[in-house]
């Protein structure tokens, strides 16, 4: 038997008794690995602008580098921010059928331009601070641009105005005592200020894990436990700026193969003029404490009692 026949009969299964070509087994494998090729060569990062979502999550993305439209598939919780028109950018992964977008970022230059600016002097802060980068109460919050989960950014000047809540946590911290401990207590805060009518308050949480935690992620994060997103922000962004907030505010943090990220925690309160009032570490504050602090805060001097 000669080496080509051999191969033959490993190769080539049976149909009816009938052998296929050799040619058309061999042609067929070939295209298969062709397409994987094509796939895998267009995977990886893009950005580009939405034409289209539809409610299912299917999205038309126009891609810069290409100047092609492909179909990709976006999380419910992208989906619930993005919208038509949008600038974005994310890792596209090529999977049967089609396309899904990871990782997804807003995108817009000039967008991105500000911010970089901002987070740049909060970079330049922390050097300059040295040993004594910690701030401490009196002193008023540093300069920071960050996004929210609904894509809008976030900068320490929108806070002017407004008695704030903010704390450190991450969406996949699996410690029943740390950041979902703390996220309930925001939550409850946040009910009995409402309850209360307390006005201009904003209860934000900053992600320890931004490699993770995009728009999108935080989206899911807090829709699933039923929060109030008006005035409860979780915000995420590059990593240079969330390092540089974590030392500026007291967070001490470091990966950890079992829990993603291990840290400490911190509660801080900072008044309509962006000074530090109040802050404390853990997760299992009193939120009775925090409420009447805020409350206070809230309430012009000349009808403090």
């Amino acid at each position: 038997m000669s080496p080509l026949r051999s191969l033959s009969s490993l190769l080539l299964p049976r149909c009816a008794s009938r052998r296929l070509p050799l040619w058309t087994l061999i042609g067929g494998m070939l295209a298969a690995l062709l397409s994987a090729h094509v796939a895998a060569a267009q995977s990886g990062e893009v950005s580009g602008v939405l034409q289209s979502i539809d409610e299912q999550g299917r999205a038309e993305l126009l891609l810069d580098e290409r100047d092609v439209i492909r179909t990709v598939r976006l999380s419910a919780g992208d989906r619930a921010y993005l919208s038509a028109g949008d600038r974005i950018r994310g890792k596209m992964i090529s999977q049967p059928g089609g396309y899904r977008l990871e990782t997804v970022w807003p995108d817009e230059p000039v967008v991105t331009a500000q911010m970089l600016a901002i987070n740049n002097r909060l970079r330049r802060d922390t050097r300059i601070r040295g040993r004594q980068v910690f701030r401490s109460m009196g002193e008023r919050l540093p300069e920071f641009a960050l996004f929210n989960q609904h894509g809008d950014v976030v900068r320490s000047s929108d806070l002017r105005g407004k008695t704030c809540v903010i704390n450190f946590i991450f969406s996949r911290c699996l410690n029943p005592r740390m950041c979902p401990a703390a996220t309930d207590r925001m939550q409850q805060l946040q009910e009995k200020v409402k309850e209360a009518g307390l006005e201009d308050v904003l209860f934000i949480s900053i992600t320890l894990d931004p490699d993770f935690d995009t728009p999108g992620v935080l989206h899911t994060y807090a829709s699933g436990r039923g929060i109030d997103g008006s005035n409860f922000f979780f915000l995420s962004g590059p990593r240079q700026p969330l390092l540089d907030l974590k030392e500026q505010l007291g967070i001490l943090a470091n990966k950890d193969p079992e829990l993603i990220v291990d840290h400490t925690m911190r509660t801080i309160i900072s008044d309509p003029t962006g000074k530090i009032v109040y802050q404390i570490p853990g997760s299992m504050w009193d939120v009775n404490d925090f409420f009447n602090r805020i409350e206070q805060l809230n309430t012009p001097s000349d009808e403090r009692g």
